[in-house]
């Protein structure tokens, strides 16, 4: 994806969950978070495993990273490619993985000012590989996927706001 073009469009097949939550922390912080790939990243993002966290390379605005959850017998994995750019948000474009479809999967993390905080925003879209284990989890995705993110982003949330108030 090329800097400073529109979000891409939603593949045909994908599955895409929106949600929103509001933080006390300015939007600098949580994007900051999003492309914080130091240990803190497991802190923070409660799928993230350390185990199964690498960062292969990383530049100035991007980085190349997988990260694993473990989910049920297995671990679901992705490979992504990183991108932010003093814009609002960081994308992540899935460019490998065990259960997402490549290309056409990716995840962003959006934040903008909002009394006195952030409004922020994380969306997944979802292609899933024909393999059984894949079509488990996009059956998954697409049935119970919005209620489980919608509880994720509030814990990742939380999870910077108690990081910031240790750190201050």
């Amino acid at each position: 994806m090329k800097r400073g073009h529109a979000t891409p469009s939603v593949p045909p097949m994908a599955t895409t969950i929106h949600v929103a939550a509001d933080t006390s922390l300015p939007p600098e912080r949580v994007l900051a978070a999003a492309h914080d790939f130091s240990s803190r990243r497991t802190e923070i993002f409660p799928a993230v495993r350390a185990e199964h966290f690498d960062v292969h390379e990383q530049g100035d605005g991007w980085a190349d990273v997988t990260e694993g959850t473990p989910a049920g017998l297995g671990i679901n994995w992705e490979r992504c490619r990183y991108e932010w750019a003093g814009e609002r948000s960081v994308i992540a474009t899935v460019t490998d993985s065990n259960v997402y479809g490549v290309p056409g999967s990716r995840w962003e993390l959006r934040a903008a000012p909002s009394d006195g905080g952030s409004r922020v925003e994380m969306i997944w879209v979802r292609e899933f590989q024909r393999s059984p284990r894949a079509l488990v989890w996009g059956t998954l995705f697409r049935v119970v996927g919005k209620p489980i993110f919608a509880k994720y982003a509030k814990d990742v949330l939380r999870n910077l706001e108690q990081l910031e108030q240790r750190t201050e």
